[in-house]
């Protein structure tokens, strides 16, 4: 939600029509690796980002790029809270190793409100990725 609120939330807001008829409650069911611990959520939502706003050749180079920074980004960076959390490297593209990761090294548990932020986080992190990769792609 993170990810399609930033993006086509600001996009719906800025621009208008077509992204203001994207509802972003369409992509809830990325939330926890699809609800498996699968493909990162903000990984799949930034592709349906991209997606929406590029020819599939630039789409499919944008994409590996947001990969290979996601793999070995340490994140949190973005920590609106404060709570100042430890940063970790995913080293995957699964929510499962990127969030375990950061649970082994912080100590919170899945459930914890400072893994929500972290997470949060990551979201904001990979949409300002996404509109600088399409900023410098689109000029």
């Amino acid at each position: 939600m993170g990810v399609s609120e930033g993006f086509f939330g600001t996009l719906a807001e800025e621009v208008g029509y077509p992204f203001n008829q994207i509802p972003t409650e369409a992509f809830i069911s990325a939330a926890g690796g699809y609800g498996a611990g699968t493909l990162c959520g903000t990984l799949g939502v930034g592709a349906a980002c991209i997606g929406t706003v590029c020819d599939k050749e630039t789409s499919n180079k944008l994409l590996s790029e947001l990969l290979k920074w996601y793999k070995k980004e340490e994140f949190p960076s973005y920590q609106p809270e404060n709570l100042n959390l430890p940063k970790t490297v995913a080293d995957s593209y699964l929510c499962e190793d990127s969030v375990g990761n950061f649970m082994a090294a912080s100590g919170y548990a899945y459930n914890d409100p400072e893994r929500k932020s972290r997470c949060a986080g990551v979201a904001a992190e990979v949409t300002k990725k996404i509109f600088e990769m399409l900023n410098e792609q689109m000029g």
